[in-house]
């Protein structure tokens, strides 16, 4: 009896310091990247510049990791709420920790063809697995997308990690995860920065293996000799009442005020995980019925305060401010898109042509829907 019992202690003592060694290796080689780095570029070498003179079509969209409108997710509900979980079953939908290879590929189609009805001149795309990312079948979205697309429709592409790492413990997310901002363009980039945002403050065991967001800077050349910002970011999400988001969206005013200084124009993409500063309409209807995490403070009222958005205060407090909202949950209680997240601000030089919301032809495809502006420049600028 003893000598089984100690046989076990010692196989279970070995286990532990294996466990706790792997663990130590990976939390040794964690992505741990710079406040500010230089970015991947891959550009054609006959890639134009932009013609300041033409209009620049610029859409953001969060695409899900490519995961389809197929499922429900581990994150999409309280698995401890009987009548969501009901509601789930009657919707003939199953609760997920990452989708089949084949509604990958799938949404990877269903992208690409979005893409080419709307022909955007760039594309700040959030949510894009690379190919070392387990969850998705270690499938490359972004060279499985432009396989997709007419040839050298995007001849220059920039992306940045914001959610890295070797390998997760987790209930729902066991392996590798390689998330990515990924910006593409009919026209050469110059140059392209990742800024890391401030991170959700954890202990130092977690931390190495959290999200590391993250705002992407790629510069498009113009024909004058100049350039203009595209800035592509996704801020943290379920954060109320950590005080990140206050602090995710000063540090972005803070590149973009560089960017004001040195005369450069420019447009912010993402999904903000924030919704607008309307009085808390949307918030207390959202709260009311349980489906999320959203601060009072709107904190994202200074962007609003110094610049113009996409969708505008005025397009919110009009009679129809669900044109411009932009989650749809994948929560089956929710009818249909029921906030707005994902926004386009853009700097004093622009003159705005157009601006909308994808929803119809989106609304099988992720659960957030693409921001569109077009946007031209005052010929003195």
């Amino acid at each position: 009896m003893f000598r089984l019992l100690y046989v076990f202690l010692r196989s279970a003592i070995a286990l532990l310091l294996v466990f706790t060694t792997a663990v130590g290796v990976l939390w040794a080689r964690s992505y741990s990247p710079e406040d500010v780095e230089a970015a991947s570029i891959n550009c054609s070498p006959d890639a134009p510049a932009w013609s300041s003179t033409k209009p620049l079509k610029v859409m953001s969209y969060n695409v899900q990791y490519m995961a389809s409108k197929n499922y429900v997710f581990f994150y999409d509900i309280d698995v401890n709420d009987p009548e969501r979980v009901d509601a789930v079953a009657k919707a003939n939908k199953t609760i997920a920790s990452y989708p089949s290879r084949e509604h990958v590929l799938w949404t990877l189609d269903e992208v690409a063809a979005l893409i080419e009805k709307e022909k955007p001149d760039v594309v700040m795309l959030q949510e894009i697995n690379g190919k070392d990312d387990s969850r998705t079948h270690y499938i490359d979205h972004a060279g499985e997308l432009l396989k997709r697309l007419p040839a050298d429709y995007f001849p220059c592409q920039s992306d940045a990690p914001y959610w890295k790492a070797e390998f997760i413990f987790h209930p729902e997310v066991v392996g590798p995860v390689d998330m990515r901002l990924l910006t593409l363009s009919k026209y050469r980039i110059e140059k392209s920065a990742r800024h890391q945002l401030p991170r959700w403050p954890r202990n130092f065991l977690v931390t190495p293996f959290h999200f590391q967001r993250a705002l992407l800077e790629s510069h498009i050349a113009t024909v004058r000799g100049d350039t203009v910002a595209l800035v592509n970011t996704h801020f943290e999400a379920w954060a109320a009442g950590t005080g990140i988001m206050e602090k995710q969206v000063a540090r972005t005013q803070a590149l973009l005020q560089s960017l004001d200084d040195a005369g450069t124009a420019w447009v912010l993409g993402g999904d903000l995980n924030l919704l607008p500063p309307d009085d808390n309409r949307q918030r207390q209807r959202i709260v009311a019925a349980g489906s999320g995490n959203y601060d009072e403070t709107p904190w994202i009222k200074p962007l609003y305060d110094r610049y113009r958005g996409i969708p505008s205060l005025q397009h919110l407090a009009a009679d129809n401010p669900q044109a411009w909202y932009t989650h749809y949950p994948n929560d089956p209680t929710a009818a249909g898109p029921d906030r707005t997240i994902d926004y386009l601000f853009y700097s004093d030089q622009w003159a705005i042509e157009e601006q909308y919301v994808i929803q119809q032809e989106a609304l099988h495809i992720s659960d957030h829907l693409p921001v569109v502006g077009v946007y031209s420049l005052s010929p003195s600028m």
